[in-house]
């Protein structure tokens, strides 16, 4: 018996020939049929099954979990952690201890005997602590605490955007996802529909009723469909191709259980306000956060850049051993030293050095204000412009499922008076791809509609509230 690609492709052809079609036509036909076939056949094995798989949710939670770039900002939080603890330090006591030991050959002239030349070789070792506590230095080392302070909260932040960013990327790639296997359903069934008439036009041109001409007609308009599917299964393969790399999945594939879910039409939430959406994003985009945060940062190096030049306070002490063995015959002898005190240091001019330390720092906080509101108009901006995308989509939307809806009954309706003699076969044409047009707007409206809220939410940063 005969595979059932291997009957189907003998059917077409033998079918074909008898219509006296061009010869090429007829392996080439054979070799669409086999090919979508056997597609269709392989995709689950291959990654490509439409099956109701993971949701949006879902898929985030998995790009938030795996991607490297989650854990890259991790490590810069622990980063910025760890010179927020080397700032702190400057508050305790600095204590060193040094030591040597060696072979010391000595030559000298006494003072109370210049004429006299003293020489003697020995051996020396040392050995001291020195503590020094920094107790007043223009209160920059507090200005620098609390800039790796805010450093800290800005990598928190800047963390917080890679994964905003990364949700983004997510969600763009799972509707674009799901839109192309829309569209391969949608062509799937254009090119059933053909076939179906394309069997029956066969039929009645072999009884001698209908013109070889409209068994062509659904042969080319099959064909089209299967090439209009192949086009969306394309689409679908490289939106899974993202998801797979957001994943960091090693084969930059997605399983079978972890296809996106196939279109749930479903009715329409409220659009937002604009001032509400605007004053939530100022208050939770990480962004916008983190540059605040560096602004606050850059106003304690100011202030640190100030203190640097007023006078460093300093307690010092020190203890110190020598141990000598053979100076001047005198056998073994040690000697030893201590001392505290205050030590202070007051750069009175460094050639315009610290004043222009100043002056930069001033000028980095200036730009880090002008950033800030110049993002705070780009927020603004890319709401409203979303609220608008969102307004016109489900306006577009409304509309396009009417159009739908009144499409469908006008192709069956046509369909029928085409069976029955009364319509053309063109105006049957016209009526089905009118049909396939409106079902591909009507699936493009609400996914459009869908990703405006969806990045709605995700420019507000209300999305990271809920993960």
């Amino acid at each position: 018996m005969k595979p059932v690609t291997e009957l189907i492709s003998c059917k077409k052809a033998q079918r074909l020939q008898k219509l006296g079609r061009k010869s090429f036509l007829c392996p080439f036909r054979s070799f669409v049929a086999e090919f979508s076939f056997l597609f269709a056949l392989l995709a689950p094995l291959l990654g490509y099954s439409q099956t109701n798989g993971m949701a949006l949710a879902e898929v985030r939670e998995a790009v938030l979990t795996s991607n490297p770039s989650v854990s890259e900002a991790l490590q810069r939080i622990v980063a910025a952690d760890a010179v927020l603890k080397q700032v702190r330090s400057a508050y305790l006591p600095q204590v060193s201890f040094n030591g040597s030991y060696g072979h010391v050959d000595a030559s000298l002239h006494p003072d109370f005997n210049p004429q006299t030349r003293v020489s003697d070789s020995m051996k020396q070792g040392a050995a001291g602590l020195q503590a020094n506590w920094l107790l007043f230095d223009g209160f920059a080392r507090r200005a620098q605490a609390l800039a790796a302070k805010y450093n800290v909260q800005r990598s928190q932040e800047a963390a917080d955007e890679t994964r905003r960013l990364l949700i983004l990327s997510a969600t763009v790639s799972f509707r674009q996802a799901q839109l192309a296997a829309e569209n391969m359903k949608i062509s799937g069934q254009d090119e059933r529909f053909n076939q179906t008439l394309e069997e029956d036009a066969l039929k009645r041109f072999n009884a001698g009723t209908t013109p070889e001409a409209d068994v062509f007609n659904f042969s080319i308009r099959a064909l089209q469909a299967e090439s209009s599917y192949l086009q969306a299964q394309f689409s679908y393969q490289t939106a899974c191709t993202v998801l797979a790399e957001l994943m960091a999945l090693p084969e930059a594939r997605l399983s079978d259980s972890m296809q996106p879910a196939s279109i749930r039409f479903a009715s329409f939430h409220p659009v937002p306000g604009l001032e509400v959406e605007l004053q939530f994003a100022l208050r939770h985009r990480p962004d916008y956060k983190a540059l605040e945060y560096g602004r606050l940062a850059m106003a304690q190096q100011v202030r640190a850049a100030k203190g640097g030049r007023l006078p460093e306070v300093s307690l010092t002490g020190s203890l110190d051993y020598v141990d000598r063995d053979g100076y001047s015959t005198a056998g073994r002898h040690g000697n030893y030293d201590s001392f505290v005190g205050v030590a202070a240091q007051w750069d009175l001019f460094t050639g315009g050095r610290k004043i222009n330390e100043v002056r930069e720092a001033q000028a980095e906080l200036q730009a880090l204000e002008e950033q800030r509101e110049s993002l705070r108009l780009s927020i603004r901006s890319e709401l409203r412009r979303r609220i608008d995308e969102a307004d016109t989509a489900r306006a577009v939307f409304e509309r396009q499922e009417k159009i739908y809806e009144l499409t469908t009954r006008v192709r069956d309706s046509v369909e029928k008076s085409y069976k029955a003699g009364v319509a053309s076969i063109t105006r049957l044409n016209e009526a089905q791809t009118d049909l396939v047009r409106a079902k591909g707007a009507h699936a493009r409206a609400f996914i459009a509609y869908q990703l405006s809220l969806n990045t709605l939410e995700i420019e507000t940063g209300r999305i990271l509230e809920t993960m």
